[in-house]
C-alpha cells in the first residue's frame, strides 16, 4: 500500500509477521526517510472456561529499530586485579534486545568475548593486561542490528622496565662509544619504560655516582674515561635492567693551537707513546722541543 494506512479483511492466519512502513518527511534540514515495524500476533483464547472452544485474536505490536549503540565504562583504566563494568547504551529498541561484545587484538582481529541477551552489561572481574584493548558492542532485535563504535580499555598494570636508552649531550660517536673533548659540559640521560615508573642509578666503572634519570658533568677531564652504566628498577616488581656505554674524554690540543712549529721527534717516538699508555698525550707534547718550520 502506499497510502498512510493498511487495511486487511478477514485477517487470515497468514497475516502475521512483521510489517514495515516507509515514511518520507519533508523537514527544514530537508527530508528524511524513517521505517517502521508492526509485528502482528495471533493468540488463542478459550471462550469458555473448561471448553476447548477458542477464539482467534490478534495483537498489533510496535516494533521500534534498535539505534546506533554506545559504550560507557565504569573505568577505562582500571588498576590489575580490580573490575569493570561495561553497558551498551541504546536510544531506543523494542525489547527483547541482544547484545554481543567484541575484543579486537593488536592484530585487528575481532573475537567475540560474552553473549547476553536482555542485559546491556557485561562485567570484566579480576582484570589483567589481557583485557586491554578495543572493545564494541552489537545490539540486535527482531528488526534490525546496530554496531557501537569502539573504545579501549587501557588498563594500569606494573610492568617493566625496558631496556634503558641513554642519550649522551653533546652527541659525538666513535667506533668505542661515545667522545667528548675536556672541558665540556656532558650529559647523559637514562629512559626505560616501566609502570611504575624506574627508578635510575648511574655507575661509573661499577661504581655508584648519582641517582636520578640524568647524570651531568661538567667541565669534564679525561680522568672521566670509562664506562657509565644506568641501571632502570621497577620497586613495584623487583625488576631491573641495565645498559652500559663507554665514553673517552680527549684533550683539546691540536696543531692549531701552536701555529708555526712541527715536532719531527714524534715520527720517532710513536713506540714509546705506545708502550707508555698512562702519560697523557698532551702533556707529552710540552717535553718536547719545539722546532721552527724549515724554511725552503
Amino acid at each position: 500500500s502506499n497510502s498512510a494506512s493498511l487495511s486487511i479483511e478477514k485477517l487470515p492466519l497468514a497475516a502475521e509477521g512483521v510489517y514495515t512502513c516507509q515514511a518520507l518527511y519533508d523537514t527544514p534540514e530537508g527530508a528524511k526517510l524513517y521505517y517502521y515495524y508492526i509485528f502482528l500476533r495471533h493468540i488463542l483464547q478459550p471462550l469458555f472456561r473448561g471448553l476447548s472452544v477458542t477464539r482467534l485474536h490478534f495483537v498489533i505490536i510496535l516494533i521500534v529499530p534498535v539505534t546506533k549503540p554506545y559504550i560507557v565504562m565504569s573505568d577505562s583504566s582500571p588498576v590489575e586485579g580490580t573490575s569493570v563494568t561495561m553497558r551498551c547504551g541504546l536510544e531506543n529498541g523494542t525489547g527483547p534486545i541482544n547484545y554481543i561484545w567484541e575484543q579486537e587484538s593488536r592484530e585487528s582481529q575481532l573475537t567475540t568475548v560474552a553473549e547476553i541477551y536482555d542485559d546491556n552489561r557485561f562485567n570484566v572481574t579480576d582484570v589483567n593486561r589481557n583485557h586491554t584493548g578495543w572493545y564494541r558492542c552489537i545490539a540486535s532485535n527482531q528488526v534490525n542490528q546496530q554496531r557501537s563504535d569502539r573504545v579501549k580499555l587501557y588498563g594500569s598494570f606494573p610492568v617493566g622496565p625496558d631496556q634503558p636508552q641513554i642519550g649522551v649531550t653533546p652527541y659525538t660517536v666513535t667506533e668505542r662509544g661515545y667522545s667528548a673533548l675536556e672541558r665540556e659540559t656532558v650529559s647523559l640521560l637514562c629512559q626505560a619504560s616501566s609502570n611504575p615508573p624506574s627508578q635510575y642509578v648511574w655507575f661509573y666503572n661499577n661504581s655508584q655516582v648519582f641517582t636520578g634519570p640524568q647524570y651531568t658533568i661538567t667541565r669534564i677531564l679525561r680522568m672521566h674515561t670509562g664506562h657509565y652504566a644506568c641501571l632502570a628498577q621497577n620497586t613495584y616488581l623487583n625488576t631491573r635492567s641495565r645498559k652500559t656505554i663507554t665514553l673517552t674524554v680527549y684533550c683539546e690540543c691540536s696543531h692549531k693551537s701552536l701555529p708555526g712549529f712541527w715536532w719531527p721527534p714524534l715520527l720517532f717516538l710513536q713506540p714509546v707513546l705506545l708502550q707508555l699508555p698512562q702519560v697523557p698525550f698532551c702533556n707529552f707534547l710540552h717535553l718536547l722541543p719545539l722546532t721552527p718550520f724549515p724554511s725552503h
